[in-house]
Parts: C-alpha cells; structure tokens; sequence
C-alpha cells in the first residue's frame, strides 16, 4: 500500500509529466544540497512534495536499474520512491536498492557530508553504510 495518502497528497505540491518533474526534482536536489544526479528517474508519472514535512515521492511508469558509473554501483528504482528530504539528507527512504556483489540491498537513508569531505554515505536498515565521493552522484 502506498503511503501517499489523500491527506498528504491534499497538502503537497504535485506536478506531472516526465519533463517538469526531471527539472523539479533537478530543483528539490539542489534545494536540499544533494546531488543533481542522485534520483535518476525515467518516464515520471507524477513528483510530490509536502514542504512542511519534507515527505516526497516520485511514481514512475516502470522500475529502473541505474549504474553510476563513477562509483561502479547498481541501484534499482521502484515505479514509487519515497522518503523525507532534509538539508543534505533523505531519510526513511522505500524503493530504493544497491547491489552488493550477489545481493540487492535495501537503501532507507542517504546523507551528505559537507565539506571538505564532499561525501555521500547510504545507509541500509541494519545500520551498514557505505561512503562515495558526491561527485560520483552528479548529474
């Protein structure tokens, strides 16, 4: 069941269509100094976001898997991704998954350590984390 409730959809900007959501969610990243690349969607149905609480959510026509090449890392999209968006960070994160070796893992946290570190760490439930230079994120 989806956790975008009629509630939460009631009080958060919403805006459709591939083109205006690729270019608004460009926007939110850099609003919340994450990088541009970090939320590589394709055929977007459908963005919101509720700015009092930072809730935001993205549906997708189809589940994607998308390597960023300079951190040689695989992660999966779900057709909905959510979580809280913070300065530097989105928490409490659904759809998302990095494979490890064999393995995909679930990913519920993403963090940016400002400078001079300039490293973005995603964190698994259990609490294991791994750390890649911002740079590897950007678009």
């Amino acid at each position: 069941m989806s956790p975008v409730t009629p509630e939460i959809r009631a009080s958060a900007e919403i805006v459709t269509g591939n083109d205006i959501c690729k270019a608004k969610i460009q926007s939110l990243l850099s609003e919340y100094e994450l990088p541009s690349g970090l939320l590589p969607a394709e055929d977007i149905e459908e963005l919101g976001c509720v700015k009092d609480t930072g809730f935001m959510w993205l549906k997708q026509k189809k589940d994607i898997v998308h390597k960023f090449e300079k951190a040689s890392k695989q992660v999966s999209y779900a057709t909905e991704v959510t979580g809280l968006v913070e300065k530097c960070k989105i928490k409490k994160m659904t759809g998302i998954k990095s494979k490890e070796v064999f393995i995909w893992i679930t990913v519920n946290e993403v963090f940016v350590d400002g400078p001079p570190a300039n490293k973005i760490t995603m964190k698994t439930p259990t609490g294991i984390s791994k750390s890649f230079p911002k740079a590897a994120f950007e678009a």
